[in-house]
């Protein structure tokens, strides 16, 4: 053993080490290193001074250096549990700007190719004008009432036209339980009642399409041919008697006009519904009249087998339908009815 820089005897200390070794109790262990005690706190001394003195040789343990790792800044761990790195695009600022306008509208757009465009469709009824509007794909929106001249119809279109901009559109429930939309204008007048819907979603989307095509629609006049005309079978009509007790009975309800005619029963023997205006619905009944001194009755056959009586102008246009009934025999009683009832009917309003 090389010599010590801290002046031990090694004699001695090699016999106090086997006296250790041999030792049976700790006191006797005490006793032997307490003569060594000042030796081993000067060693610790310098060898203290020695390793802060030599930097190259300090190593930081394997625990201390994990410790460190566990202890990285909350950021930087934070930035760890988030989705992997992505490059993150600086932009000037994220203030949002004021709205200019809180409204928001859809501009439809039509594909290449296919028209739109929906069409008013102008024939005749009897002696007047009617009109109705179609969508692009063919369904009919809405009716209008009659006009007596060609003159007449093409204004009302026009008004309808201007209205859509101004005007109101209304849902509401018929008297039947039925849905239909309206257009009021700002004056509160009547302009348009579509057809009949079963449940208000229906009224809603025509709604919808009646808005799109109204402002759009060219005019088109057509000869509005009924179907069943060519297999249609002529009423025979007995006018030998004119009967006592019958009425027009015209309603009003939520702005629209509509008529019955009834016979002194109370049985509805033909009806006409969808008039904007009081004016519009005598001219009906007027015309109605006419056409049964002057046209023909005729009874037809539905799909579904049940007939009904329709009633044409002498220039083979349909201007009335009737009630549908389960056998012929009946649709042509009731034919026979209306020329029966006709002239002698009195004109009633009934508010609903």
């Amino acid at each position: 053993m090389e010599e010590s820089n801290l002046n031990i005897d090694l004699d001695e200390l090699n016999k106090d080490i086997e006296a250790v070794k041999n030792a049976k109790t700790d006191e006797e262990i005490d006793s032997i290193m307490a003569k060594y005690e000042k030796y081993f706190n000067k060693e610790d001394s310098e060898a203290k001074e020695d390793l802060t003195n030599d930097d190259s040789q300090v190593e930081e343990p394997q625990e201390l250096e994990e410790t460190k790792a566990d202890q990285k800044p909350e950021k930087e761990a934070k930035k760890d549990k988030s989705v992997p790195n992505t490059p993150i695009k600086k932009t000037a600022s994220t203030k949002a700007k004021p709205k200019a306008d809180a409204k928001t509208t859809t501009k439809a757009t039509e594909p290449k190719g296919r028209s739109y465009n929906g069409k008013y469709e102008i024939y005749q009824v009897g002696g007047d004008y009617q009109y109705h509007l179609k969508a692009s794909n063919g369904e009919i929106l809405f009716v209008s009432e009659t006009y007596t001249s060609r003159d007449g119809v093409l204004k009302a279109i026009e008004a309808l036209k201007r209205n859509l901009e101004t005007g109101e559109l209304r849902i509401f429930k018929d008297k039947k339980g039925n849905y239909k939309f309206k257009l009021i204008s700002k004056n509160y007048r009547v302009l348009a009642i579509s057809s009949t819907y079963s449940q208000e979603k229906g009224a809603v989307r025509a709604s919808e399409s009646f808005v799109k095509f109204a402002s759009k629609a060219d005019n088109v006049f057509i000869d509005y041919e009924d179907v069943d005309l060519k297999t249609a079978t002529v009423i025979k009509i007995d006018k030998s008697e004119d009967k006592q007790g019958g009425k027009f009975e015209v309603e009003v309800f939520d702005g629209e006009y509509s008529w019955d005619l009834k016979a002194s029963n109370g049985q509805i023997l033909c009806q006409a519904e969808g008039f904007t205006s009081k004016k519009g619905c005598m001219n009906s009944i007027d015309s109605f009249k006419k056409n049964i001194e002057e046209g023909t009755f005729k009874s037809v056959k539905d799909k579904n087998g049940n007939y009904c009586f329709k009633l044409y102008t002498p220039a083979g246009r349909v201007c009335a339908i009737g009630e549908s009934y389960t056998s012929k025999t009946s649709a042509e009683s009731a034919a026979n009815s209306v020329a029966s009832f006709y002239k002698n009917a009195e004109v009633e309003f009934v508010e609903i």
